[in-house]
């Protein structure tokens, strides 16, 4: 045999390890095994979770129980579960430094008690949150957020995620810093909102003689308020404008900004003013209607 036959021989078992090679790391990825996890717990336990991306859907339910399903896209994320009867945490991480966000994909559905302590943190994917009734915390880079059927403390912050917020009651703090806000039947001791390029909606009856604020530096914020709703206003517009098609009653001023164009600032009482609402915009246009336009602004 001389030296040509062996360097080809050797070629040959180099192309046959490296087929192997691939097909098994072909294998393991695909052997990533779906997650099933299930605590007893107290009535009001709290629940950490820590993922890189994928879709997370969150629901509360009635049972003393953490139910945690999870369908990884690979097996290049570890997942470490803990849990007890007063706490269960889910800590998702890399293995290695390199990886396609398709790989780090890890969807979750969980249910938690409707009492529970919740708080969420990742990078990408939506987060779906319903039925809660305790408090919950999320913060996203890009993750668009839904919060729906909510009652209690609620903070929600993202890059440029956009938040959803509707049928809610309680305390709520939404922030992001160029995704749009929306709240829809939103009702509450608070509602603070704030983003800097982002839009602001908000539709509904701002309810239970509470505060609410909305801020933001460029974009629109549109308000629709339905007839029932109850509140005194203070809308200011710095560089931006201020439109309104809603009627309301002078209210004692007191503020410096008084003598400022009606395009530049509002004040004043819509129906009983039962809440207090302060809209401020830096060089976004400010736009408060009533139930004759919510048509005509779908």
């Amino acid at each position: 045999m001389n030296q040509t036959m062996r360097n080809e021989m050797r070629e040959t078992r180099w192309r046959t390890l490296c087929v192997a090679a691939c097909l098994c790391l072909g294998a393991a990825v695909a052997a990533a095994e779906t997650i099933k996890q299930n605590f007893p717990t107290s009535a009001n336990p709290s629940f950490l979770l820590h993922n890189h991306t994928g879709k997370i859907s969150i629901e509360g339910w009635d049972q003393h129980a953490i139910d945690i399903q999870g369908e990884p896209a690979s097996n290049v994320m570890e997942v470490i579960i803990m849990g007890g009867e007063q706490k269960v945490s889910v800590q998702v991480h890399p293995k290695r430094e390199r990886f396609t966000p398709k790989e780090a994909r890890l969807d979750f559905e969980i249910r938690v008690p409707r009492q529970a302590i919740v708080r969420v943190d990742s990078e990408r994917g939506d987060i779906v949150v319903k039925n809660l009734a305790g408090s919950i915390t999320i913060e996203g880079v890009s993750t668009p957020v839904a919060l729906s059927q909510m009652k209690g403390h609620i903070t929600v912050r993202t890059v440029d995620g956009p938040i959803l917020i509707q049928s809610a009651e309680g305390s709520i703090n939404a922030d992001s810093i160029s995704g749009d806000l929306r709240f829809v039947q939103v009702n509450g001791s608070e509602l603070v909102a704030n983003t800097n390029s982002g839009a602001i909606r908000y539709e509904g009856d701002f309810g239970d003689g509470g505060t609410y604020v909305l801020n933001n530096y460029s974009s629109p914020i549109d308000i629709f308020a339905s007839a029932k709703a109850s509140f005194d206003l203070t809308a200011r517009a710095v560089m931006g404008l201020i439109e309104s098609s809603l009627s309301f009653r002078p209210t004692p001023l007191g503020n410096p900004f008084r003598r400022l164009s009606p395009n530049k600032f509002l004040q004043g009482r819509f129906n009983s003013g039962e809440s207090t609402v302060r809209v401020t915009s830096y060089s976004g246009t400010i736009r408060v209607r009533g139930p004759r336009s919510e048509a005509q602004a779908q």
